[in-house]
């Protein structure tokens, strides 16, 4: 309850304040029209935008969270032990749309947005789960000078896990708030911050041979947060960069608390209530083409490594740092928004674990 208190005090104390700028902003003294403030006009060129509309971290953290949970189900249910090897291909569609609220005020936005992702694993593994998620978000977005952003809003998830190892099911849905910050602190470098609240419930159903099916529904609460740094270096700023291209470096927590509370299933046997957090550790290196112009394609590429740098999910697996790949392209929609393509891929150290994920991503600004 306190961590609530607290982010709905910031979430205020930050649309204050950018009521207070928006009332104190000075108009045209020569009777030009005043040229209204957009976001991709003032984050741009920062690398932040990138932040601010993907989710594919988050997708990310929850597929690995997923499996992590079907590997410990399995050695309970089973009492043996694996060498388990998981390879994931997944394909996510995120689509957002920014609209001006200019009769509130020039610098309140609405944004809006859905992400649909299909994720199959592989057969050859002793897991193998499908699953298929739609998360949808609604925010108000406020923009506080050129260089501040906070946008706050509700979101609602909804998912099915089929666990083809054993003809289980996992179908959950919740619904929560979520809060986005950017803010372009110095010349060359921003952050972004994301923090989300989900509560919900999981219907779980598991094939059994005595009973035909065991089935429970267990309430849940996560909580996630993301906080990056991204650094935006040119030709004239890093004599390595090669001319025409950008750098950005980056460096970024992500961590993830969830509670799953106590219940009954069906034959009215106790299921223990358990807590998870999952803390992962991400540093990248990403190179564009410069010149975001409208109707032209841009190439570009990152590589990294990910760290888990907390896991109290599993007891059994010690592979916890994956090499991060990402290559793709994205245009300029003309002026109106970006549309970016992009593979990325996750290789664990010790051959443990690949992902292999497609993005499909489309950011409209009305």
């Amino acid at each position: 309850m306190r961590r609530i208190v607290y982010w709905a005090s910031l979430i205020s104390a930050c649309f204050a304040a950018g009521a207070v700028f928006a009332q104190e902003a000075p108009a045209a003294s020569d009777g030009a029209p005043v040229v209204r403030p957009t976001i991709s006009g003032s984050f741009g060129d920062t690398g932040l935008m990138a932040r601010f509309n993907s989710s594919e971290q988050y997708g990310a953290v929850q597929a690995r969270v997923g499996l992590y949970n079907a590997h410990d189900a399995l050695i309970a249910a089973t009492g043996q032990s694996y060498d388990f090897d998981d390879n994931v291909t997944s394909v996510v569609t995120p689509v957002n749309a920014i609209i001006p609220l200019s009769m509130l005020s020039q610098r309140l936005f609405a944004k809006v947005g859905y992400t649909n992702i299909l994720s199959r694993g592989s057969r050859c593994s002793p897991t193998r789960i499908d699953s298929d998620s739609q998360v949808g978000m609604a925010q108000l977005v406020w923009l506080i000078g050129d260089d501040a952003l906070v946008g706050a809003g509700v979101i609602h998830e909804t998912s099915d896990v089929s666990l083809r190892h054993n003809g289980g099911d996992i179908a959950s849905q919740g619904k929560g708030i979520r809060f986005d910050m950017l803010y372009h602190f110095a010349p060359h470098w921003g952050a972004s911050l994301r923090v989300s609240r989900l509560s919900g419930d999981a219907d779980t159903t598991i094939p059994n041979v005595r009973y035909g099916a065991i089935s429970s529904r267990q309430d849940f609460r996560r909580m996630y947060s993301e906080a990056a740094l991204v650094g935006t270096y040119h030709h004239a700023q890093a004599g390595f960069v090669p001319n025409g291209w950008v750098l950005r470096p980056s460096l970024a927590f992500v961590w993830q608390h969830s509670r799953f509370k106590a219940t009954n299933n069906s034959l009215n046997a106790a299921v223990a209530g358990r807590s998870e957090d999952y803390q992962l550790g991400i540093a990248t290196l990403r190179l564009e083409k410069d010149g975001f112009r409208p109707w032209k394609p841009i190439p570009y590429a990152e590589a990294g490594m990910e760290h888990e740098v907390r896991n109290t999910l599993t007891e059994t697996e010690d592979d916890p740092t994956n090499l991060y790949l990402k290559a793709g392209g994205a245009m300029n929609m003309g002026g109106k928004g970006r549309l970016d393509l992009y593979v990325a891929r996750r290789d664990s150290l010790k051959g443990s674990f690949q992902s292999t994920t497609v993005n499909l991503l489309l950011s409209m600004a009305f």
